[in-house]
């Protein structure tokens, strides 16, 4: 799930739009205050993670686009309510045979929808390769982040 924070200039001119990315699963903490107006015990919080954080973001930079990169992945277009052209679909690819997948197209998809959806990120080596042996797909994406010159590693299997 990707939500964005909106932040604000003191004279509202600029609105800068982050994308974060929630760490799941999200613990809900009961809070002893009752809420009489909502009709129940108390209201709920949301906990932070055993690392003390609420979001990869909070966390780390690699991590969240990391997170943000699976997530696009395996959202499949029009699943995402919110923009009907989000997402790569990949777990429509699960149940096809090796003759049915094109690479390229895939290959292509996935630069196409990076480039839109995370343009802070730049993809400098994309793999998909089939394993017929073992009905699964590799995905291997090499990415540059804020003019990094060392690469990431990102890595899919769907079976």
């Amino acid at each position: 799930m990707v939500m964005t924070a909106s932040m604000t200039s003191k004279n509202f001119s600029r609105i800068k739009t982050m994308p974060i990315s929630i760490i799941f699963p999200i613990e809900f903490l009961p809070d002893p205050t009752p809420n009489p107006r909502l009709g129940i015990e108390g209201r709920y919080s949301v906990a932070t993670s055993a690392m003390g954080v609420g979001s990869y973001a909070d966390w780390s930079q690699s991590d969240a686009i990391k997170q943000n990169l699976k997530m696009l992945l395996l959202t499949r277009p029009g699943e995402y309510v919110m923009d009907n052209g989000y997402g790569v679909g990949l777990p429509d690819y699960l149940f096809l045979q090796e003759q049915e997948i094109d690479t390229t197209g895939l290959e292509s998809v996935i630069r196409s929808q990076a480039a839109t959806y995370m343009p802070y990120m730049t993809i400098s080596n994309l793999l998909v390769t089939l394993d017929p042996l073992n009905s699964m797909m590799r995905i291997r994406i090499e990415f540059f982040y804020n003019e990094l010159t060392i690469p990431e590693v990102f890595e899919l299997e769907v079976i």
